[in-house]
């Protein structure tokens, strides 16, 4: 691997074992996102994206190639905080309150909460939820859940956020709204972005480039630039160029 990418994957392998048979989820695997990029990962069901995810993050080990976070080990980058991550399912403790919440990656770094009171209410103001701080989860709609979510990723100051599915679970309309205010997230933490996601219009409207996946076994079969300028709003969604690049990444997803 060369150059100072923050986040490398080259020539990643990894089969799955059991019942006596064997997955190769991934097969010679190379994604490679420079600091301060927005890359989205998408595919069917089933072809390893959250297994790109996993091993980045330290979760798995690949039985082949080298991965490196910031030019260290998923491991490592991850216990020092480096990395934060958000699931579609915005696993919130429902006894805890949304500044509670954000809180606790803190304390399983072991760190002190209490020092990082400032920080944790800059970003309940970055993720428009003032006024929520003392709230808890069952008394927020999906979409405030997730920015909680979010902000909860953030609060180690990540160099690199990993994003599985965040508003998988959320309708279109929210879904588009939430996509343009992570777009403003993202820009003003400066952090490299990975997204894994199963909506076409959400990676191509998110990410400076867009890579494609297919399963049996896991591999990237293309990559696609996105060359719209920032910020986006939501008029891109409606432009003829968006729907053409949109088309190009569903032709790379049926394989033609």
């Amino acid at each position: 691997m060369s150059g100072p990418h923050a986040i490398a994957l080259a020539k990643v392998g990894k089969t799955y074992v059991g019942r006596g048979k064997s997955v190769e989820a991934l097969k010679d695997v190379s994604l490679f996102c420079e600091p301060g990029s927005f890359t989205a990962l998408i595919g069917p069901s089933g072809c390893g994206k959250s297994t790109v995810l996993r091993l980045a993050l330290g979760l798995d080990v690949a039985d082949s190639g080298e991965i490196s976070i910031d030019g260290i080990a998923p491991t490592k980058a991850t216990s020092a905080g480096l990395t934060g991550i958000a699931f579609q399912d915005a696993a919130l403790m429902p006894w805890r309150s949304v500044s509670s919440n954000i809180a606790l990656p803190l304390q399983v770094l072991n760190r002190n909460p209490k020092h990082y009171q400032e920080a944790i209410t800059t970003l309940i103001e970055l993720v428009g939820l003032s006024g929520f701080e003392n709230a808890l989860p069952g008394e927020l709609s999906g979409g405030m859940r997730q920015r909680v979510a979010i902000a909860r990723s953030l609060v180690t100051s990540p160099q690199v956020l990993f994003l599985d599915e965040p508003f998988g679970a959320l309708d279109q309309i929210l879904r588009r709204q939430m996509n343009i205010e992570l777009q403003r997230i993202w820009m003003d933490t400066g952090s490299t972005a990975l997204l894994v996601t199963h909506g076409i219009d959400e990676a191509v409207f998110l990410a400076d480039k867009v890579v494609v996946m297919q399963g049996n076994p896991g591999r990237i079969v293309q990559s696609i630039d996105i060359p719209f300028a920032r910020p986006r709003n939501k008029e891109l969604f409606a432009s003829a160029d968006f729907h053409q690049l949109n088309d190009t990444v569903t032709r790379a997803l049926h394989g033609e």
